[in-house]
């Protein structure tokens, strides 16, 4: 459960961008049955211990026992449109051996991660670029290049 919570939190960190600056809420189902729900504003913070794991609103921290909870998530505002500002394209979707990148600048920092937020592959790239991804294995990754981040698939 703790390793499904901080890939929840790496996600968030990808996504909340898609969002404007409209509030997130975060909802923890407890195994009691009953829930909490916080609210994801600049000053919210998620962060864990050992055994807890907190969050801080800006003014007070609360913190649960992960054998308390059953479930997480996100939900973004039901009046929120997701905003495309994406300015990079990556093709072909899903991908076997070879990802290109257009719609970036010269000598940028491109990282692909696991679903899982790991690093797999750092490098520097150019409008136009080939990136050799036959060692991936196949599935979801994230590519990020500068603060902007997409999905692909690999085959």
């Amino acid at each position: 459960m703790k390793k499904l919570l901080i890939t929840a939190l790496v996600l968030l960190g990808f996504f909340s961008s898609a969002f404007a600056q409209d509030e997130v809420t975060f909802t923890i189902l407890k195994t009691d049955g009953s829930t909490k729900s916080f609210t994801m504003n600049r000053d919210a913070r998620i962060y864990y211990s050992d055994t807890q794991l907190m969050f801080f609103n800006g003014n007070t921290t609360t913190s649960i026992n992960f054998s308390e909870i059953r479930k997480a998530y996100f939900t973004a505002p039901q009046n929120v449109e997701e905003i495309d500002n994406q300015q990079f394209v990556v093709y072909p979707n899903p991908a076997k051996d070879v990802l290109r990148i257009s719609g970036i600048a010269e000598n940028q920092e491109v990282t692909i991660y696991t679903i899982n937020g790991d690093v797999m592959m750092k490098l520097i790239a150019s409008e136009g670029c080939e990136i050799n991804i036959s060692d991936l294995r196949t599935g979801l990754y994230i590519i990020g290049v500068g603060n902007e981040f997409s999905k692909f698939i690999k085959m």
